[in-house]
């Protein structure tokens, strides 16, 4: 119910811009605006796509993790492009101010934060290691502390051990091994 709220409120909101401009300019220009910023959104998502493959091929080639500003920056564009190409001068706005690369760089440290904090709602950490002097982000689930191994407490400790002693031997339930297949050798 919310989300059609706020979409009745975005249409009534373009729709009164669109009838202030269409008031100063006409209608017809105001047409062949909207027209001409679809184009130029979908320009501007094409040249995204584009940007983000170029970097993922060339750190495809050198075998090390692609450049998270560069992808950052295709994706903000892309939403600038899908902003753009959306009918109503307010949306072509915000989307012509995420192409100014100071404001596009605020919005990618922003949506990172942002998923960061969705990442930790979800259970999930998001942690920075280094691979092969890069460093790489990577989202993985559960909590992680820097340094220290969390050990879950219903996690048998004693499983991969019992596992390499005695691989083909019948196990209980949570893995352990039956008293009568111990050996005293």
């Amino acid at each position: 119910m919310r989300g059609f709220i706020v979409f009745l409120v975005y249409v009534f909101i373009e729709l009164v811009v669109a009838i202030w401009l269409a008031s100063l300019i006409g209608w017809l220009l105001v047409i062949g605006l909207t027209v001409a910023f679809f184009v130029l959104g979908l320009v501007v998502i094409q040249n995204a796509g584009i940007q983000a493959a170029q970097s993922l091929r060339t750190a495809s080639e050198h075998q090390q993790p692609a450049d998270g500003s560069e992808v950052g920056d295709s994706g903000i564009k892309f939403v600038a492009g899908a902003l753009i190409t959306t009918p109503g001068f307010v949306t072509d706005v915000i989307g012509l101010i995420l192409l100014i690369p100071p404001v596009r760089t605020l919005a990618r440290r922003g949506a990172a934060l942002w998923f960061v904090r969705w990442a930790r709602g979800k259970n999930m950490s998001v942690i920075k290691t280094n691979v092969d002097g890069a460093t790489v982000t990577r989202v993985v689930p559960g909590d992680v502390v820097a340094g220290d191994v969390i050990h879950r407490e219903d996690a048998d400790p004693d499983a991969d051990t019992r596992e390499q002693q005695h691989p083909d031997t019948p196990r209980g339930p949570r893995g352990e091994l039956p008293d009568s297949t111990t050996s005293d050798d």
